[in-house]
């Protein structure tokens, strides 16, 4: 398995795993009135986080969207404080201004997700160039949705990246929609196919597969010596775009069509590096103790007050 020991391959396992266990449980929360404003989860498309986030050294940024938890997972954000963020409590990553669609934590090179689609593009480009103008060999991962490919900060920002050969890789997950619309006809050709002619290297990648997608974020990585890079990987979003979101533009068919990207490693664990299923149940179990009692102890925290906490965070004379 590309030279991958048991140890990394477990170790991406618990890490997906948390992040679908922690979706599941704000997904729950949701659903029981415990937050508010919407959720954006990434079910079915934890291997892409994992396997990028894996070859991320700490100081590397990461930017984020809407649907964040999982890159914020990956990236190392506590996620104890995420969903203390998510429930509105000042114990959160943000003191409970941000909420679920804004969770950042710079001290792991997570700048944060963004509310506004393809809005994380110019700022990821900046960054890149500051890093750039320090003569840093920190990079910038700029993930994204195919939704935002047909905005046109996408296309000024792959431009300018290219032109000022930044240091910055566009992870583009295209988990087939755009809210309800179907992506293969809203975006004409390809997405790895247009970055293409901002004379750019790009990968297109099977994103339910955390093999196939750490190869290729490692091949991008050195690719980075030659300017900036575009990887499309190709997902499905297991839940609706948000709560709201009553999925009827999909027919039940279609998840058989996609591979479950976690049931995928957790084959591969059993055949190639003699785990065993206990082993794996333990893991499993532990996760989802810990998320739920984290869970119910971030419910409790106390909310932000409009005296105390009105003039924190803002710019002011």
């Amino acid at each position: 398995m590309q030279n991958i020991d048991k140890n990394r391959a477990l170790n991406w396992y618990q890490t997906m795993m948390t992040i679908r266990n922690f979706e599941n449980i704000i997904d729950d929360s949701n659903r029981a009135g415990h937050l508010h404003g919407t959720t954006h989860l990434y079910n079915g498309e934890e291997a892409i986080a994992t396997a990028v986030c894996d070859l991320l050294r700490e100081q590397d940024l990461i930017l984020s969207t809407h649907r964040n938890h999982g890159h914020a997972i990956a990236k190392g954000t506590a996620t104890y404080a995420m969903f203390a963020e998510i429930f509105g409590k000042v114990t959160g990553t943000n003191g409970g201004h941000g909420g679920s669609m804004h969770i950042s934590d710079r001290s792991v090179g997570n700048i944060g997700g963004n509310g506004i689609v393809g809005g994380n593009y110019p700022v990821a480009l900046g960054l890149a160039k500051a890093l750039k103008m320090d003569n840093s060999d920190n990079i910038v991962v700029c993930f994204s949705g195919d939704g935002s490919t047909n905005e046109g900060t996408f296309h000024e920002s792959l431009n300018l990246a290219s032109i000022w050969q930044l240091p910055i890789i566009f992870v583009v997950e295209n988990n087939q929609y755009a809210m309800s619309s179907d992506s293969s006809v809203m975006i004409a050709g390809s997405i790895s196919e247009r970055a293409k002619n901002y004379q750019m290297s790009t990968y297109k990648v099977d994103g339910q597969d955390v093999f196939a997608v750490h190869a290729t974020f490692a091949q991008a990585r050195q690719d980075l010596v030659h300017g900036p890079v575009l990887i499309e990987a190709v997902t499905y979003r297991f839940k609706g775009h948000s709560r709201s979101d009553s999925e009827q533009y999909r027919t039940p068919d279609e998840f058989f069509n996609w591979e479950d990207p976690i049931r995928k490693l957790r084959e591969n664990l059993l055949a190639e590096y003699d785990v065993s299923s206990e082993e794996l149940a333990l893991i499993d179990e532990k996760i989802y103790a810990q998320l739920s009692s984290e869970a119910k102890q971030a419910l409790s925290d106390i909310a932000p007050t409009l005296s105390a906490d009105i003039w924190k965070a803002v710019y002011s004379d």
